[in-house]
């Protein structure tokens, strides 16, 4: 059996690492030709089981795409999103197609993509009740550590609100509490010390870094959920960066 990784940029390089790892047939595809792996567009893919979607979330033909790739290729069993994407996708994926269509988000920081993938537990979303009690055990042997969310939408939040959003908000602290110390003239770090002890009984202080937010997860991945709310950690963010300037 195959399993077939749709994208291979640095989730998608990280599921094949870490499938074939483990043992599993698998199959990368790419638009760039040069990231595939065991795979040519002239050939069929023998015995497809399992299709790990990990494109970019934001591309606006998301779902156009998975959709087509779902019936490009015949025989798939299971699909799993590993991208994180705007809410509601994958059930709206799942309602053009007969197979099913489940949402899991990764968790990890990318330089040790791999070693926190099997570190952490592997949350895993489907829209259907009842779940093949073979896909269950299929989805154990490739990921070991799993945990099942009620619905996809629950999972898609999960990943933005708790995993990056959440980030950004405690980075965006650490930002406003830096400019105020510089505004008068005290010491960042010896002020953040009276929360050493409060965080170390009641771990819910934690001091962070006030460096200015970049890469492609934290402010990108505002814009998937509809809330303008949450615009004010872009913002505070550019203030940080103006303010460093």
């Amino acid at each position: 059996m195959t399993d077939i990784i749709l994208g291979m940029g640095e989730v998608g390089e990280t599921v094949f690492n870490l499938l074939e790892e483990r043992n599993f047939h698998c199959v990368g595809i790419d638009a760039d030709n040069s990231k595939c792996k065991n795979y040519s567009e002239n050939e069929k893919i023998e015995n497809p089981e399992y299709l790990h979607v990990c494109l970019p979330g934001e591309l606006t033909d998301f779902t156009n795409i998975v959709t087509n790739w779902i019936n490009k290729i015949k025989g798939i069993k299971v699909v799993l999103i590993h991208s994180t994407v705007k809410p509601g996708t994958t059930k709206n994926i799942q309602k053009d197609s007969t197979i099913p269509v489940l949402f899991s988000p990764v968790r990890g920081i990318h330089r040790r993509f791999l070693d926190d993938i099997k570190k952490y537990t592997k949350f895993i979303s489907s829209d259907e009740k009842q779940i093949d009690p073979k896909t269950k055990l299929d989805l154990e042997k490739r990921f070991e550590k799993i945990d099942w969310m009620s619905t996809t939408k629950t999972a898609e939040l999960a990943k933005i609100l708790v995993d990056t959003t959440y980030y950004g908000w405690l980075i965006n602290y650490a930002q406003i509490t830096k400019m105020i110390c510089e505004k008068e003239g005290i010491d960042f770090d010896e002020m953040w010390k009276f929360a050493d002890e409060i965080h170390e009984n009641l771990g819910n202080r934690p001091k962070m870094y006030p460096g200015i937010i970049g890469g492609h997860c934290v402010i990108p991945n505002l814009k998937l959920v509809e809330y303008d709310n949450l615009e004010i950690i872009k913002q505070i963010n550019e203030l940080y960066e103006k303010f460093k300037k």
